[in-house]
């Protein structure tokens, strides 16, 4: 038995189909099959169920995909630590971002690695955490900074909260909400509302703590995972932006943007965490970001 046959099981499992299977490993069909027979020979069992069109696997070569894919892992995980001590430097780092850590750690993180660890490899993916946490399984990114809340299963990942942080209505120094007394969500619809795609549990307590007018299928009229563009244009027009004050930190300490206190007003608090494949060996860069995403991830 060789990886090679277990990586050849693995794509076979994958994509149902020898020819794909074979193209997907970069072998002819043929030397394939005979990949796969000598496995079935080595192990005495039957691994694939082959009659008629291919329809599967057997129950043993279910079983055996299951652990072909934690020894692969182990090897690869294996060659990845000893890579990692034989440079004994930083390396490489891949880091997925949603919205708001995006919003609030990019920038300054690739200052941060421009300037004090510029011989560092920095790879940087954006986009939904649905997306992300793909990429983060294919081990395409090492760690993805996401919404917490959004999050599905979580048994193969190892989650670290961050610090909560505030939220809620921002707009521009000026708008025409500032000078009323009270503002309902009613009042919201008057003008376009910018948000990020948001999960199914703030859309929940929205409605629950506002009313059906601010679903954010009815409320939000504008939605992008680019935050700093949103903001831009708030502060350009008389747009409203629901999120993160956080995002907005600087335009806020500078006067441009002003928040809006809808009635009945709840403080709200956004829950973000670093998320990484559990037991994956870690390089140094990693940690470097980790510390940098503490020393810069609050209000």
């Amino acid at each position: 038995m060789n990886l090679g046959q277990l990586r050849h099981l693995i794509a076979l499992a994958e994509h149902r189909s020898f020819r794909k299977a074979a193209d997907a490993v970069c072998v002819t069909q043929p030397a394939l099959s005979r990949s796969l027979r000598a496995l079935e020979e080595e192990l005495g069992v039957k691994l694939i169920d082959r009659s008629g069109k291919y329809d599967g696997l057997t129950a043993y070569g279910r079983k055996v995909v299951e652990s072909a894919r934690r020894i692969l892992f182990e090897t690869a995980e294996l060659r990845r630590g000893v890579t990692l001590l034989k440079e004994g430097q930083l390396g490489s780092i891949a880091i997925g971002f949603g919205p708001t850590p995006a919003s609030i750690l990019l920038v300054p993180f690739l200052r941060e690695m421009a300037t004090r660890q510029p011989a560092v490899q920095v790879k940087i993916a954006r986009g939904a955490v649905d997306m992300l946490l793909q990429s983060l399984r294919n081990e395409a990114v090492d760690v993805i900074a996401v919404d917490l809340r959004a999050l599905g299963a979580t048994e193969d990942l190892q989650v670290e909260p961050l610090t909560p942080l505030r939220g809620g209505f921002l707009c521009r120094a000026g708008h025409p909400l500032l000078a009323q007394a009270h503002v309902e969500p009613a009042h919201l619809r008057q003008y376009p509302v910018a948000s990020m795609p948001l999960s199914d549990e703030i859309a929940r307590n929205l409605v629950a703590d506002l009313g059906p007018e601010a679903h954010p299928g009815r409320m939000i009229t504008i939605n992008c995972e680019d935050i700093a563009s949103l903001l831009d244009t708030v502060e350009a027009t008389d747009a409203i932006f629901f999120g993160i004050f956080a995002s907005a930190r600087e335009r806020i300490a500078a006067g441009r943007l002003r928040e809006i206190r809808v009635e009945p007003h709840v403080e709200r608090a956004g829950s973000y965490a670093l998320v990484s494949l559990a037991r994956r060996t870690e390089s140094p860069a990693l940690a470097f970001f980790r510390e940098f995403v503490r020393m810069n991830f609050h209000e």
